[in-house]
């Protein structure tokens, strides 16, 4: 990563790549827990506009990730052994509160970003003209498509003859399509 004088990143990391890359989560966790521990993070961040995302709500996904792989990894470990299951669960049950508070912590965040007046004066009306706008332009490409459809179909039998040049047909068709009798 090139760095300016003052020992900054010129350009900083994406928050996507700081989750999955930039950490050392590698060393920590086994290959099995690191793939777990992307795909949480992959789940976490959906949640988001990445370019919403703060230090905060990161190191918020980060530890809620950590601490669901540490979680099945203390599960995985106490397993058919009676002895240490006390344990783990004692930790798991810490783990599993810290994590509720990470998830309230993340929501609390996301809800003080949401403006308030953003959606102001919007009333049923103005919901049910929306949804009819948005009927009428899906049923004005669908009669499109069904036109363009009907054009090419038409196109392609401009020159079909059928039955014309029969015996039994009386009438006979000119160059251009007109009958004459």
């Amino acid at each position: 990563m090139a760095v300016n004088k003052v020992g900054r990143p010129k350009k900083p990391p994406t928050p996507e790549k700081m989750l999955k890359e930039v950490l050392p989560f590698k060393d920590i966790f086994t290959d099995e827990e690191y793939v777990t521990y992307q795909n949480l993070v992959n789940v976490y961040v959906a949640d988001f506009d990445i370019d919403d995302l703060t230090a905060s709500d990161m190191d918020d996904i980060m530890d809620l990730a950590k601490n669901r792989v540490l979680e099945f990894r203390l599960l995985k470990e106490s397993k058919g052994d009676a002895s240490i299951q006390l344990d783990t669960a004692a930790a798991v049950e810490k783990l599993g509160k810290k994590n509720e508070k990470i998830k309230e912590s993340l929501s609390t965040r996301r809800k003080d970003r949401v403006n308030p007046n953003e959606f102001k004066g919007f009333s049923i009306v103005d919901l049910a003209a929306a949804f009819n706008n948005e009927k009428k332009r899906k049923l004005t490409d669908k009669m499109q498509t069904l036109k363009d459809e009907e054009a090419a179909m038409l196109k392609k039998r401009r020159d079909y003859l059928g039955n014309s040049t029969d015996p039994d047909v009386k009438e006979r068709l000119t160059e251009d399509g007109e009958t004459e009798e």
